[in-house]
């Protein structure tokens, strides 16, 4: 009986990225003293009170966000930056597993920020990776309320990825009304410049590149006719302009950008168009185009 239980338990730990619950043992048919003794010889190993890890040494990826949900019990999911980063939408999971909790009582505790909630719309949360999880969409109304700086790259990485539409970014914002971040959300998606502040951070980044490079530095912010021309050589007739992913991406932001690239043709301007993801990875690549063009120029003179 013991061997099967045993057996039952690995499985369990095998299924949950080597996490088990002390409620769960107890399903099995392990008492609280047989909990309690295996956790002093160390053959499960706290991770939050009452939910245990098998093995020692680091644990698994996702394995302390398992843990989170199941200390935090069934109607829970991870959510605001800890779902966000699980989806891609940030870099980094942060410290403390974020996770809310639907209609229950639970309060946050080392290691775990719980965010207690009324209910949930069953279309805002998923399985993801074999855990529950705040939808892509929802992951960033969440972020509204607690880092809004990082919004606009969340969706800017959201759109890229395709992990939602416009759509599905304005039907997560209209069944939420009320809630925290609603009205940031509403008035990023309401503002056609929402990623103005990720276009700033690359065009930072990347004059930081080409100073550090020794190139030329271009003129930045440039009245061009009724458009603005994002970086320009002047003297070597070139432009660069940075694409990000606005919220409003639709034709009439296409056309203009055709407009002003026909204009720049008409004035003997070159341009070069470049994306976020590239100036942030590859940049070797977007130093190189730019460092060529301005070259080639340079004889031509």
């Amino acid at each position: 009986m013991t061997q099967t239980r045993d057996a039952q338990v690995a499985a369990l730990a095998g299924r949950q990225r080597t996490i088990v619950g002390h409620e769960q043992l107890i399903a099995l048919g392990y008492s609280r003293r047989g909990i309690s003794h295996w956790v002093s010889r160390g053959r499960l190993r706290p991770v939050f009170h009452g939910v245990y890890s098998v093995v020692h040494g680091e644990l698994p990826a996702l394995a302390l966000e398992q843990a989170a949900l199941i200390a935090c019990g069934d109607r829970a999911f991870l959510s605001h930056r800890t779902a966000a980063a699980v989806w891609g939408l940030l870099r980094a999971l942060p410290a403390e597993v974020e996770v809310s909790v639907v209609a229950g009582c639970r309060s946050s505790r080392n290691g775990i920020r719980v965010h207690r909630i009324r209910e949930i719309d069953e279309r805002d949360r998923r399985q993801h990776q074999g855990l529950w999880v705040s939808s892509p969409a929802r992951a960033v109304l969440e972020l509204a309320a607690v880092a809004p700086a990082a919004v606009p790259d969340a969706i800017d990485e959201g759109l890229a990825h395709r992990r939602f539409t416009p759509e599905a970014l304005l039907a997560v914002l209209a069944r939420n009304r009320p809630c925290r971040g609603a009205a940031r959300l509403a008035a990023i998606l309401g503002d056609e410049t929402a990623t103005a502040t990720s276009r700033s951070r690359t065009e930072k980044r990347l004059l930081r590149l080409l100073r550090d490079a020794g190139l030329p530095l271009p003129e930045t912010n440039v009245k061009f006719g009724r458009f603005e021309l994002d970086l320009f050589w002047r003297r070597e007739r070139l432009v660069v302009e940075l694409d990000t992913y606005p919220f409003h991406r639709g034709p009439g932001a296409f056309n203009r950008d055709r407009e002003k690239d026909l204009l720049l043709r008409d004035a003997r301007i070159d341009i070069l168009r470049f994306t976020g993801d590239h100036v942030r990875d590859r940049w070797a690549m977007v130093l190189a185009r730019i460092a060529g063009e301005l070259a080639r120029r340079a004889v031509g003179d």
